[in-house]
């Protein structure tokens, strides 16, 4: 690979527009103000993930950026914050508060936030998982499209039961019933109203609830637990919740919805993809994309994408999780795929500054695998090229908005 051809590459790969499968956005501005501290709590670095907060004091800052120095998620972080707020060095403890200074500032000025998603990101297209209010999309963003999560369907056994996020079907759509077939004509029609009001896909994010394996369950025994009047056990409730699984994959069948599985990390003892083997060979006619890159489990999710053609390989957070894990995956994922269209990105991230973060990471990933793979002789300049614009915009533009480039 010669000089030239490695810059025409880079170029390429880091001016392309970029469509993120998943996002979650989340409205800032009812904040009293925001800085790092705000930032950090809306991202991968606060304390869910990483089991530290950075405090307010020069010490805490200072033990924190310590601790975090090797971690992916800060890396991106800072590089994103750094170039965004036109700092000259990264963020440090010394100019934590100049920091502070420049978000709040600049954060308040008018279509700030759809610059970095824009101009910034490159974003042509981003798919939204609201999970606080399912189906919503950000209406100051146009180029934002809905997914539409289902986890509270398989807890709303009762009118008590709630999904990890609080989130009760019967509360948040209005209906109830203790009769099965219309507790899954009620599920069926929200999910009905909800694509016909512009969402654009399912998701389960049911890795952060329980096991992802799903068992076949009898109507009769679904349909008692949900006549139960007292709260049902954790046996009951599996068995309720596999039984509406299938339904819901029922549905997406019939109506060809797109569905978003989350794979890897969640509950890590139930999140390994190969428990949703059997699901993905039960409904050939569902385009389920795997998210996550199934971490650490990356090569279970290329066994699936090399079996199933009805299986999508998303790097969505994987580059932000190990840039090295994603470089690997995308590697093995080009070579055993049975078509390059089915595999994508998404950035998966609340602000636009980590998500802009997230797209220079899976950027740095794309360019290191195709350079790569050019080098070695596995492909030409010219398929590397091609190939990095459909991973990076035209895979996801055609699952979730049906438009598609010619091969």
């Amino acid at each position: 690979m010669t000089d030239r051809e490695r810059k025409k590459l880079r170029e390429a790969v880091y001016a392309q527009p970029l469509f993120s499968s998943h996002e979650h956005y989340n409205d800032l501005s009812g904040e009293p103000s925001c800085d790092v501290n705000t930032l950090i709590s809306n991202s991968y670095l606060d304390e869910e993930w990483t089991f530290l907060k950075p405090g307010t004091d020069r010490n805490a800052r200072a033990v924190f950026l310590a601790n975090l120095r090797s971690k992916s998620y800060l890396r991106w972080f800072r590089e994103s914050l750094q170039t965004l707020y036109g700092m000259d060095e990264a963020l440090s403890v010394e100019n934590w508060k100049e920091y502070d200074s420049r978000i709040g500032e600049l954060r308040r000025g008018k279509g700030f936030l759809r610059k970095l998603y824009t101009e910034h990101c490159l974003y042509e297209c981003v798919v939204q998982d609201t999970y606080w209010s399912p189906g919503e999309m950000p209406p100051q963003f146009d180029f934002f499209r809905a997914t539409f999560r289902i986890n509270s369907f398989l807890y709303s056994y009762s009118r008590n039961g709630e999904d990890h996020n609080g989130n009760n079907a019967r509360r948040l759509y209005g209906f109830d019933t203790d009769d099965i077939d219309e507790y899954v004509r009620n599920m069926e029609s929200v999910i009905a109203e909800k694509m016909d009001s512009g969402c654009v896909a399912l998701k389960s994010a049911l890795a952060y609830d329980r096991p992802i394996a799903f068992e076949e369950v009898d109507k009769s025994a679904a349909a008692r637990v949900l006549r139960n009047k007292t709260e049902p056990d954790e046996e009951e409730v599996k068995l309720f919740g596999d039984y509406v699984f299938h339904q819901i994959c029922r549905i997406a069948q019939k109506r060809s919805i797109p569905f978003q599985i989350h794979t890897g990390l969640g509950l890590l003892w139930g999140s390994n993809p190969m428990n949703f083997e059997p699901i993905i060979r039960a409904y050939p006619g569902v385009s389920f994309v795997l998210f996550h890159g199934g971490y650490p489990w990356c090569h279970v999710i290329g066994g699936l994408l090399h079996n199933y053609p009805n299986v999508y390989a998303d790097l969505v957070w994987l580059p932000l999780i190990s840039p090295t894990a994603a470089v690997n995956a995308l590697h093995e994922w080009l070579e055993v795929s049975n078509s390059i269209f089915r595999i994508e990105w998404g950035s998966d991230c609340k602000t636009p500054e980590e998500s802009y973060g997230a797209s220079l990471a899976f950027r740095n990933v794309l360019f290191t695998v195709l350079s790569q793979k050019v080098e070695a002789g596995y492909f030409d300049l010219d398929t590397a090229l091609h190939i990095g614009r459909l991973i990076g915009l035209e895979n996801a533009r055609s699952v979730y908005l049906g438009t598609e480039e010619e091969a």
